[in-house]
């Protein structure tokens, strides 16, 4: 992919992300055709009879539409969809929680206009987890179904049968979230080890939770089903909980005015982003932009209208970019853009001019048409640097040359460095203060 190609653009045919995401839905497909195959009226009929199922099967399906985390991951707001699924095919097969998967799954992407292999991968991943918890069960002859439904035998419960159900259950997780880690290592180019680590915790917490529920409500389906609506306070306050905390989370990361990446979250992803250059060919470049005459704007117009101009240029940007690009607001009229793959100059300057054909043009804000221009410096890693703060440096002195020079963009060039550090308007990088906004530099 170009580094300026559309946001919602799919993978590219033959990359190693291309393979992933259609190896998972082909296996899916076969699945999920083997298992629905010959499905007929009568045996809806009978599945829709169960009250149990419905109690169930409801508030699954109201939560896989209404994820608190995107991507499929199995904690926090999707937390119940694991729970519940989890027990309807403990109690009932898998045929029925395939079909009730499937179908929720593709309202879903509908719903939130998924692009169209992100919502293919979602069902696949979601098919493939549910066959490997089957598989286990099967394996220990635990063979539910819709007309011989699956419970723990009473009165005492058989210990191989409750190892079926905790090694279905780690399945279950296994699958489900490694599908996505092993995504996300292709996508970031980072290791699949570093990812696990990441969120070892958090995978703990809901496996431990999910295996302990999940057989509860199994027991209360079988022999209280009316008492299965108990568990929904227990849901709406997880999920309220758990809104809370990825908005606090969001927060803390992103900037308020523009929903962009703050400083933080981009030191964070540039590091990952050279991390992975460490492992390949390919290195990566920092695009640093910033408006010209900005603080005209706030001046005449106010500070309401130069937020309203900083909103339309973080669209523009974003449409100018690829959906694992990551752009950030440093502050002021300052953006930043991390693009992988980038392999020489020439790419990174091509990129840069088709960013700058995005953003610059005429917008209207408040009945006054403002001339929106931009100017553009570039650093690329490892070629100016292998820290993350060096290239941001040498991508913020690139850019003070393109304003300068009128030229729009600029790339940072190791000839140049030793005269613009002896400029005046330039603090020299030895003493300045990486805490300095950027703000108080722009215009």
């Amino acid at each position: 992919m170009s580094p300026t190609e559309d946001r919602n653009e799919r993978p590219r045919p033959g990359s190693p992300l291309w393979w992933y995401i259609w190896g998972v839905v082909t296996a899916a497909a076969v699945v999920a055709c083997a298992v629905l195959g010959g499905l007929r009226g009568q045996y809806l009929s009978q599945l829709g009879s169960s009250p149990a199922f419905w109690l169930v099967a409801l508030p699954m399906a109201v939560t896989a539409l209404r994820p608190v985390v995107p991507k499929g991951r199995s904690g926090d707001g999707t937390f119940a969809l694991v729970v519940f699924l989890f027990a309807l095919l403990m109690h009932f097969g898998l045929r029925p929680v395939v079909l009730l998967c499937v179908v929720t799954m593709f309202i879903r992407g509908a719903l939130y206009r998924q692009a169209l292999h992100r919502n293919l991968f979602n069902v696949g991943q979601h098919v493939l987890t549910l066959f490997g918890a089957w598989a286990v069960l099967r394996a220990f002859s635990i063979k539910p179904s819709v007309v011989h439904p699956w419970s723990f035998h009473e009165p005492h419960i058989n210990f191989v049968e409750l190892v079926a159900v905790l090694l279905a259950g780690f399945t279950y997780l296994l699958i489900n979230n490694g599908s996505v880690y092993v995504a996300v290592a292709i996508l970031e180019q980072r290791s699949l080890s570093r990812i696990v680590r990441e969120d070892a915790r958090h995978l703990a917490v809901v496996g431990v939770a999910m295996v302990s529920l999940a057989p509860l409500v199994l027991v209360v389906m079988v022999h209280l089903w009316p008492f299965v609506p108990l568990f929904y306070p227990a849901l709406v306050s997880l999920y309220h909980n758990a809104t809370l905390s990825i908005a606090r989370e969001h927060d803390a990361l992103h900037d308020s005015l523009t929903g962009l990446g703050n400083r933080e979250l981009l030191h964070r992803e540039g590091s990952k982003a050279l991390e992975a250059i460490s492992r390949q060919d390919d290195g990566i470049a920092i695009f640093m932009l910033d408006l010209d005459k900005f603080k005209e704007v706030n001046d005449t117009l106010g500070h309401s209208a130069g937020d309203r101009l900083l909103q339309v240029v973080t669209e523009r940007l974003l449409a100018a970019v690829r959906p694992d690009d990551v752009v950030a607001r440093l502050g002021g009229d300052e953006f930043v853009v991390i693009v992988r793959e980038v392999p020489d100059t020439t790419t990174a300057r091509l990129a840069a001019v088709r960013m700058l054909d995005r953003v610059n043009g005429t917008c209207e804000i408040d009945g006054a048409s403002i001339v929106v221009a931009a100017s553009l410096g570039v650093a690329l890693g490892p070629a100016h640097g292998v820290e993350f703060d060096a290239l941001l440096r040498r991508a913020d002195r690139a850019m003070y040359i393109a304003k300068s020079s009128g030229c729009g963009v600029a790339v940072f060039d190791p000839r140049r460095d030793e005269e613009l550090r002896h400029a005046s308007v330039v603090l020299d990088p030895s003493v300045q203060d990486a805490s300095l906004p950027h703000a108080e530099r722009s215009g």
